[in-house]
């Protein structure tokens, strides 16, 4: 439970302090998952806040001075469609049991969301924070939103298709675990697994890494001309800068050269 209210609370001042919008989220043994809208094109800061609190949150709680997090690059994938972000929010939410773990997303002892609205509360934690230093929050509140692409949708509508997504995600988990011969850790498994343990099984070297995530194949080929146009202004935009034009301007979207070379960026379409 107390890593728990660790990774709640510190969701919860990055998020608020970066202003991102939690629809959808899943802490596991060794990563978290998460449905998101970054509607100040803040995201590098809520991560870089949300991993920096964590690490040395945790690190302090267990006595250990380690790296806490893989050097590798945080996954980040857009979601296009309704449908799209439906089939994300279905695969955070079934993350436990399609990894054997649990043979129900409710089981997951972890914190989890497991329906669109859910709120978390956390305090702040016994070790690493002051709490009469910094001006952090006694308590810290996490609501959970309905993503901006579903909110012309009624409620019912919204949990009748996220149920049938999640239920089709749990009979495909089931089936994998009996096809393998194998049965579900369970939650207690879960809770007396040790923090120091690591994975038997590697992880696949040069898997690739999506930028975008879209069913529909015309939607996907308008996503990856935008993603490649962007690329392309902001090559375009970066050698006018390095050349020493302070005025060149970069796409809608750029965070370092914005935000730490005070670069200007097209306004939010």
């Amino acid at each position: 439970m107390e890593t728990n209210q660790v990774f709640l609370y510190c969701l919860a001042v990055a998020a608020e302090r970066a202003g991102i919008e939690l629809h959808a989220f899943v802490v596991m043994s060794n990563h978290w998952h998460a449905v998101l809208t970054d509607p100040e094109a803040r995201l590098p800061q809520f991560l870089q806040l949300l991993h920096r609190l964590v690490a040395s949150c945790m690190n302090a709680f267990l006595g250990r001075t380690e790296n806490f997090w893989s050097a590798e690059h945080a996954s980040i994938i857009a979601l296009e469609s309704a449908e799209d972000v439906l089939d994300k929010i279905a695969y955070v939410i079934t993350n436990p049991t399609a990894a054997g773990l649990v043979r129900s997303p409710e089981e997951w002892p972890g914190a989890i969301t497991t329906k669109l609205g859910q709120r978390h509360v956390a305090t702040m934690p016994e070790v690493y924070f002051r709490r009469h230093g910094a001006r952090l929050p006694e308590r810290a509140r996490i609501d959970c939103t309905v993503p901006p692409v579903l909110r012309e949708l009624d409620a019912e509508t919204i949990d009748r298709r996220l149920r049938v997504l999640v239920a089709r995600n749990v009979r495909q988990a089931r089936s994998k675990v009996r096809a393998s011969r194998r049965t579900f850790l369970g939650a207690d498994g879960a809770r007396t697994m040790s923090p120091w343990q690591r994975a038997a099984t590697p992880e696949p070297l040069r898997r690739r890494r999506p930028a975008v995530a879209v069913s529909d194949p015309h939607d996907r080929k308008a996503a990856l001309t935008r993603l490649r146009a962007f690329r392309s202004m902001y090559r375009i935009a970066l050698s006018r800068w390095r050349s020493g034009d302070r005025a060149a301007r970069f796409p809608e979207g750029t965070y370092m050269m914005r935000v730490f070379h005070g670069a200007c960026c097209d306004p939010a379409s």
